[in-house]
């Protein structure tokens, strides 16, 4: 124990280790065209022609304090796609609305105005950046990193042809 309190290398340590609460980051394994359109409900390749950024508020309990919330600011940014080919979903309008954080640690993407993207998109009613399933919201579509998303000038033709052929037999 001597050895642990003269070095404060190993005490900054166990403080950080056993301080620590919950902590998210962005961690994704690389996935295949196929798994991907599985796990979407809207894939389709678009234009950015509106941002709207906005933040939103969320409380979250103090850890050692009864009763104590803390406020924390969560970015929520909305990109407008014009649709240029829907490839799945139901959507039947020419704007789309992806909803996200922007970017970061906590995965979400960020779109700049006029860029043209692949975009594999989910629905949720979570709200943006929570990971708490009581912060329920109206639906809303988003993508994050952890998605094939990408912008269109580094998509492979053959990627969005496979999720054409996928989309075929799916509504088989």
């Amino acid at each position: 124990m001597a050895i642990i309190m003269k070095n404060p290398i190993i005490i900054t340590i166990f403080i950080l280790i056993f301080s620590a609460n919950k902590v998210y980051s962005c961690s994704c394994e690389k996935s295949s065209i196929k798994y991907g359109f599985k796990h979407s409900d809207l894939i389709f390749t678009g234009k950015v022609v509106e941002i709207n950024e906005g933040k939103v508020y969320d409380s979250i309990p103090s850890s050692t304090e009864k009763g104590k919330y803390y406020v924390r600011e969560i970015n929520r940014i909305e990109f407008v796609f014009k649709v240029t080919e829907l490839i799945k979903g139901k959507e039947k309008s020419d704007f789309i609305t992806i909803v996200t954080s922007g970017g970061g640690a906590d995965c979400g993407n960020y779109f700049d105005l006029n860029s043209e993207h692949l975009i594999y998109a989910y629905e949720t009613d979570l709200q943006v950046n929570t990971f708490d399933e009581n912060n329920k919201v109206e639906p809303y579509f988003s993508t994050d990193l952890c998605t094939r998303t990408k912008n269109l000038n580094r998509t492979k033709k053959s990627e969005i042809n496979r999720l054409k052929r996928l989309n075929k037999r799916n509504k088989k």
